[in-house]
């Protein structure tokens, strides 16, 4: 009979010792080593196919490449494109896809590679003994190409592998049927390119009235848009993006959502502002003028008289940045009179063959918080660079105006760019942002 039974279970704790929590240890440097030795080794070898085979055969390196792989944005998009799927191993892109389900954030399917989209699904979900029914962290899809390789049907198979897509972006083929099932849809993109199957307003309607949680809803048609919309209950609606076809029937429930920020309208090829129709701009303008930041707008499609400065320019006491495209108004509506030149943040002119040099020097003189300035090709020379720099010399504590254009960065020589790019008071950028342009009607911000 065992007497000492403290003695023995200590004896017995000790031939099998409890390892304290990972967190707790201390460090072991052999297997750090190991780590970093393999990583090394990874990282070198080029062609998905290698590495798979190597995580293969190494399994208990297999967290630390995941790990890498997750690091590569490029493996972490699925679809019938990604490189993945040109894999000639089969038992390769089964333990790929298996290991990499959780972690792909992306989904995109083009006019090209395995085929279309039901084609893909069918290949996912059947393939081998691989076991894929859905993509639970995939929150961004971009569907693009050919409208023979998608149909409704595939949407509804994309609204059960895709139970939390955030952000849709479609120029596909489409109705908008089964668009509804996406119930964490927070942006919506649906370029309508094609015609064969054209959006249908009962659709876009449900979607105006139900996807309460949207913040970015785009539904702008190439062409016509044949939708016309009555009603819009988006509460969460920060962007909204429609034709004028579409807004006009329900422009003053549109000017009421709560968090609206951004509004742009596009023109329908048939259609254009004239200035016989100013309505729907200047209502705009009136119930928003408190808070309009800024003004994009294209001349082309949008013919306001040059009048319309003097009764609603005036009133925007926060309008931050104006962009205008393609102005061919003998008088010029911007003037020293009438711009709020003291709050000025952004100017655009990249159309504006009318803006002599005169003009645009005393325009610039008046704005002295100006940051970012487009010009067009007529007025992209180094000599107007050197105006610019005297009038932001001759400011008080001036900030760095950064100037771009589509062609000014062509006429300078290396040297002169490299000059103009760290320059203290005027610095040439070549990044043009998508706010400096309105190419197909015009937009607001809101603050």
């Amino acid at each position: 009979m065992i007497q000492n039974t403290a003695f023995y279970k200590t004896a017995l704790e000790a031939k099998h010792p409890v390892l304290p929590p990972l967190d707790e240890r201390i460090p072991n440097r052999i297997d750090d080593l190991h780590d970093i030795i393999f990583e090394n080794i990874f990282e070198s070898i080029t062609y998905l196919n290698d590495q798979v085979s190597m995580a293969r055969a190494y399994p208990q390196f297999l967290p630390l490449i995941l790990k890498i792989w997750n690091r590569r944005k490029h493996y972490r998009v699925v679809g019938p494109n990604t490189a993945f799927l040109g894999l000639l191993d089969l038992e390769n892109y089964v333990f790929f896809m298996e290991h990499m389900t959780e972690r792909f954030v992306e989904l995109h399917v083009h006019e090209d590679g395995v085929g279309s989209f039901a084609e893909f699904y069918n290949y996912i979900t059947h393939l081998c003994d691989i076991n894929i029914t859905l993509f639970p962290n995939v929150e961004s899809c971009i569907l693009t190409g050919n409208p023979e390789t998608m149909v409704d049907e595939d949407i509804r198979d994309l609204t059960v592998i895709l139970p939390n897509l955030r952000r849709l972006t479609s120029g596909m083929n489409l109705s908008g049927l089964y668009m509804r099932g996406f119930r964490k849809l927070e942006e919506l993109v649906f370029k309508s390119v094609y015609h064969s199957i054209p959006l249908q307003r009962s659709y876009i309607q449900d979607i105006c009235l139900s996807m309460t949680q949207l913040r970015v809803l785009d539904i702008t048609d190439s062409f016509d848009s044949a939708i016309v919309l009555e009603d819009i209950k988006l509460p969460n609606l920060e962007v909204l993006r429609l034709n004028l076809n579409s807004v006009e029937c329900m422009l003053r429930q549109v000017l009421q959502l709560p968090k609206l920020r951004k509004l742009g309208i596009r023109f329908d090829d048939s259609r254009q502002l004239n200035a016989h129709q100013e309505t729907i701009f200047q209502e705009i303008i009136m119930a928003k003028s408190e808070r309009i930041t800024r003004i994009a707008l294209n001349n082309e499609v949008v013919q306001l008289p040059a009048r319309w400065h003097q009764s609603l320019l005036v009133e925007l006491p926060k309008l931050r940045s104006l962009i205008c495209e393609n102005w061919y108004h003998d008088e010029l509506f911007l003037d020293r009179k009438h711009i709020p030149g003291n709050q000025m943040e952004t100017l655009s002119f990249s159309g504006w063959e009318v803006l002599r040099e005169c003009q645009l020097l005393e325009l610039i003189a008046d704005c002295p918080h100006l940051k970012y300035l487009h010009l067009n090709g007529y007025h992209s020379t180094t000599t107007k660079l050197h105006k610019l720099v005297t009038i932001r010399e001759a400011l008080r504590n001036p900030k760095t105006l950064l100037v771009s254009s589509d062609e000014l960065w062509t006429h300078l020589t290396p040297n002169e760019f490299q000059y103009w790019r760290t320059h203290k008071y005027v610095q040439v950028g070549c990044d043009l942002p998508e706010s400096y342009f309105q190419e197909d009607g015009f937009e607001f911000d809101f603050e």
